[in-house]
């Protein structure tokens, strides 16, 4: 008996529709790493509740969620987590020297950061050799929304994708700290057209941030500098042409690294 080439297509179609509907219950978690619930996913993934489940109880099968049953509650599984946590050490041991140069060309500290729900996350940092200096805290989580890393991952999207991750109106977290969309889309139009993310002092009193964003086959990452802001404009244009080209050489080699690999 003969397959027919009709039967391949329509099996090769079906797979690729779960796994794209997978990776879109996947996403909706990653926003949510409290948890969520089969309604609040098929809502999010606009899937009815029933194809909902039994793609979570694929996914359950194999670590890549955890559903509990008790609680009503899915969340990213031990699988991927183990896999995401591989993934920043594979970006990390890329950025270091990258990273160092960055650090030894401006004299200021540089963090490497990603997404994690609505806060950017430091991964990595190189601490500035000088007494007047920024020292982050790795896992410090801070809102997307004020910070220059963490515009400069919003500017990568839509809009509306923008709009709806981080919503209409923000906390105050200092006096300049922007308050609406409409203020925060302003700065994400400008990064777009200069590749450069700021925060004067809308996060952290006292300190400037300056950022990039990469967008990679390992992820989407930011990079930063981190400065007091009584020198912060003093080598401004130094500073911006430094960040500049780190962002250039990395995504340059990660992308060769993915070609080794």
């Amino acid at each position: 008996m003969f397959e027919s080439s009709n039967c391949r297509d329509d099996e090769r179609t079906g797979g690729i529709q779960v796994i794209t509907r997978a990776a879109k219950i996947l996403d909706a978690l990653g926003a949510k790493p409290n948890g969520m619930s089969l309604g609040e996913i098929a809502q999010a993934v606009d899937l009815p509740r029933s194809t909902v489940q039994r793609i979570v109880a694929a996914l359950d099968s194999v670590q890549l969620v955890r559903s509990h049953s008790v609680a009503g509650g899915v969340r990213l599984g031990p699988a991927l987590l183990r896999l995401i946590a591989n993934v920043h050490t594979d970006v990390v041991a890329i950025a270091q020297p990258w990273l160092q140069t960055l650090c030894d060309t401006t004299g200021e500290t540089v963090s490497l950061a990603r997404a994690s729900g609505l806060q950017l996350a430091i991964v990595h940092y190189v601490v500035a050799d000088r007494e007047l200096r920024v020292v982050p805290r790795i896992g410090m989580n801070l809102p997307l929304y004020s910070t220059s890393g963490g515009r400069a991952l919003l500017a990568l999207e839509s809009d509306e994708t923008a709009r709806q991750l981080v919503g209409e109106a923000y906390q105050a977290i200092t006096e300049l700290t922007v308050r609406d969309f409409p203020a925060l889309l302003a700065h994400l139009t400008e990064i777009r057209r200069t590749g450069l993310a700021y925060d004067r002092g809308e996060t952290l009193e006292g300190i400037s941030t300056m950022a990039v964003a990469i967008d990679t086959i390992l992820g989407r990452f930011s990079i930063s500098l981190l400065i007091p802001g009584a020198r912060f404009q003093r080598h401004e244009a130094r500073n911006r042409e430094a960040i500049l080209k780190c962002k250039e050489a990395l995504i340059d080699e990660i992308g060769k690294a993915a070609l080794r690999d």
